[in-house]
This record gives structure tokens, sequence and C-alpha cells, in this order.
């Protein structure tokens, strides 16, 4: 829906009011809703590509922000960088 067609059914002819309530609105919305923040661990385990996330305290995931692995020899943390819409990376594949 487009601004033109809000201003139409608030009744009003006034771009800045009709913008005000609108981010108020959003606003509003984005206060109501719980924002819940989980972590989860999971074993490597070798010749594995994917792995599931059935974890209790996973169900309901909508979006994974980010995955690291941990270095046993030196005890920290390897981020995973992000790939999206870059294709397929699969050696099988090429």
């Amino acid at each position: 829906m487009k601004m033109k067609n809000l201003m139409e059914r608030a009744e009003t002819s006034n771009f800045g009011f009709a913008n005000a309530y609108l981010e108020d609105g959003i606003r509003e919305i984005n206060m109501m809703i719980e924002e819940t923040v989980a972590n989860a661990k999971t074993n490597l385990v070798a010749k594995q590509r994917y792995y599931g996330m059935e974890e209790a305290s996973l169900t309901g995931v909508v979006k994974v922000i980010d995955v690291s692995i941990l270095d046993s020899a030196s005890g920290e943390y390897t981020k995973i960088p992000r790939i999206v819409n870059n294709g397929s990376i699969d050696k099988d594949q090429v």
C-alpha cells in the first residue's frame, strides 16, 4: 500500500501529518513485538555439511544472525562469513 492510499483512507491531504502517524504506528508495533535471541551449540562431525536446529531453545527460529566455530587448539571462536545469493560454491556443481 502506498502513502497516497493511506492518506485517502485517513481522509487527509497533509503528507507530514500522515507520515508522522505512520512512523508512530510502526514504532508502536515494534515495541509490542518481543525480540528473542537464543544461542545454541553443537559438535562438528567429519564430512557432514548440514546441521539441524532441533534444539529446544531454537524452536521458532526466524533468522540465523551469526555462526562461529570454536578452534579447540587456540580456544577462540572463528566467524563463518555469510554468503547471500552468490551462487553455488560447491565443487561438485562446478
